[in-house]
């Protein structure tokens, strides 16, 4: 069912689901076979069920031959230390920690440089008149932000598109080939061991940026591990890169597929955390979640076994007609919206401000510099599932 087509267009399939009474299906195209649910309400409901772990990164490597087994140990154990990957209580502990980093306070330190490296990505492509909008713009500037966040050097930018790209092939896909968690795992090394000597330097000159305010945050008198800073640093860099350079892509496509909602962003402005949200629910990048049951039960009428995994299809979700008049219509006057797509309770995106914040700045500066802008080729979807994003979005203005 995953192919190319599907990729391409997954919103009629979700269509069809909402078609019968049922709510809760067996698909064997998810991690070799898994419960999988779409109901908004079912979606919510569920994800706080406490019979369900978030530790999961072993079974994203379990399905794998025995021979890899042991190499791959190493990457379960990265992934394990993200905090995506902690149940409570571990999860709260270093949820409080790493929230240091996302305070409105931090935000707003950081939010001229936002808007800097917005206008410096934008000063060239402005002077030609057209561009790949996603490879020259929306793919690089969340790296920027997140590197320029983390304190990294802005001559490392460009070592860590290639890493980044070989973790979300892995991460992106319900069942990738080994070879994809081979590069994952020494992408993975590569970033640690980038990291391991950039906190060493901080140790000793800390700074303003998030590492050093990590370093430095401190809840009950406790703190961050070396390892749960390395662990956490590529997670924000992961997370951070991925969700936010396709909402840039998917936010501006949508617009060019709506002109009637481009000409009214341009003519009220004020509408922008508006037209953000609705992006987030109408073609949001990230297409679903997944948890494994730690015991046996019985869920929707269904028999759960343990170490089962269940997949919530937030993109699903967020077309509910339950829950949204008219859901297959992009409307960026939609006021009530509580779109799934940075995730649900415990778990909710803790860079999801951050991911507003850069698209409000980017899209402020699109509609100031591109009043109007054209697609110069129909543009292709990537093949990773997971996170719905472009491989490219050519325009002219």
């Amino acid at each position: 069912m995953i192919n190319s087509a599907f990729i391409q267009n997954p919103y009629d399939w979700y269509h069809s689901l909402f078609n019968n009474e049922q709510r809760i299906r067996w698909m064997p195209e998810f991690f070799g076979g898994s419960w999988v649910l779409w109901h908004h309400a079912d979606i919510t409901s569920v994800m706080r069920d406490e019979r369900l772990t978030t530790e999961k990164s072993g079974s994203m490597v379990s399905y794998y031959p025995p021979e890899y087994h042991r190499e791959l140990m190493q990457l379960s154990e990265y992934l394990g230390r993200w905090l995506a990957f902690i149940d409570p209580p571990k999860h709260v502990r270093i949820r409080k920690l790493l929230q240091a980093g996302f305070t409105p306070q931090v935000l707003a330190h950081f939010r001229p440089t936002v808007q800097r490296l917005v206008d410096d990505l934008l000063q060239p492509i402005l002077a030609k008149r057209e561009c790949d909008f996603f490879r020259e713009f929306a793919y690089q500037l969340p790296l920027y932000v997140v590197c320029a966040m983390l304190g990294v050097p802005a001559k490392d930018f460009g070592l860590f598109m290639g890493w980044l790209d070989d973790m979300a092939h892995f991460i992106g896909n319900a069942q990738p080939p080994i070879e994809k968690a081979l590069k994952a795992k020494r992408a993975f090394d590569s970033l640690t061991d980038y990291f391991r000597v950039l906190l060493a330097e901080r140790r000793g000159q800390p700074g303003d940026d998030l590492i050093s305010i990590l370093m430095r945050a401190e809840e009950d008198g406790d703190v961050l591990s070396a390892d749960e800073l390395y662990a956490n640093c590529i997670f924000f860099l992961f997370a951070g890169h991925e969700t936010t350079s396709n909402l840039l892509g998917n936010g501006l496509y949508n617009l060019l597929r709506f002109p009637d909602q481009w000409a009214l962003l341009r003519q009220n402005p004020a509408l922008m955390p508006q037209f953000i949200e609705e992006v987030m629910r109408f073609d949001g990048p990230m297409q679903y979640t997944f948890r494994q049951a730690k015991v046996d039960f019985e869920l929707l009428g269904q028999p759960i076994k343990a170490k089962e995994v269940l997949v919530f299809l937030f993109a699903a979700g967020n077309r509910d007609p339950k829950v949204y008049a008219h859901p297959e219509k992009f409307d960026i006057t939609r006021v009530k919206n509580p779109q799934l797509t940075f995730g649900y309770g415990l778990h909710h995106c803790i860079g999801a401000n951050t991911a507003r914040m850069e698209a409000e700045l980017a899209f402020g500066a699109v509609l100031a510099h591109m009043p109007s802008v054209r697609l110069l080729e129909q543009p292709q979807w990537s093949e990773i599932y997971r996170f719905r994003g472009l491989k490219s979005l050519k325009i002219a203005f």
